[in-house]
């Protein structure tokens, strides 16, 4: 006699162990936070441990691409004051002359207004945004005119 097979059962489920057994439990983040004080003595406390002022210049309507002067900007930022002066010194992009200008008028600024000396000076922020774009048209061929799009940035 023939044995018949069951094609309808499925074979019996492996016993896998608990994941929970083999994961450490989840640990909550550590927080840093603050005593608890008052308002005011808050206001003392960050005042004592706040650095010293820096100087502030601007650039604004120079001629030329936001986007190749972020590129010199990206590299010198967060740099002291030295090496982003060697830096600008000796990259070979047009766009270094307006931001070496800029950054020796910074540096003047925060000795002058705030007493800061120039060797403990940081570049702690630096950013250039699309000013207007200036249009003007070429003479083409035929009577037509190609528009010429002369961009600055602040």
């Amino acid at each position: 006699m023939l044995a018949s097979r069951n094609l309808t059962s499925k074979p019996a489920a492996v016993q896998r162990p608990c994941v929970s057994a083999i994961r450490p439990a989840r640990i909550a983040p550590v927080v840093a936070r603050r005593p608890l004080m008052c308002q005011a003595a808050a206001e003392v406390v960050d005042a004592d441990i706040a650095a010293p002022k820096g100087g502030v210049a601007h650039l604004r309507f120079k001629r030329g691409s936001v986007f190749k002067v972020r590129r010199v900007l990206d590299v010198m930022r967060g740099r002291s004051f030295e090496d982003a002066i060697i830096m600008m010194e000796y990259m070979p992009y047009r766009a270094c002359e307006e931001i070496l200008r800029a950054l020796k008028s910074a540096a003047a600024n925060a000795k002058n207004n705030n007493g800061a000396q120039k060797s403990q000076l940081v570049v702690a922020e630096c950013f250039a945004d699309q000013g207007p774009i200036l249009k003007r048209f070429r003479c083409r061929a035929q009577g037509r005119g190609f528009k010429i799009a002369k961009p600055t940035f602040h």
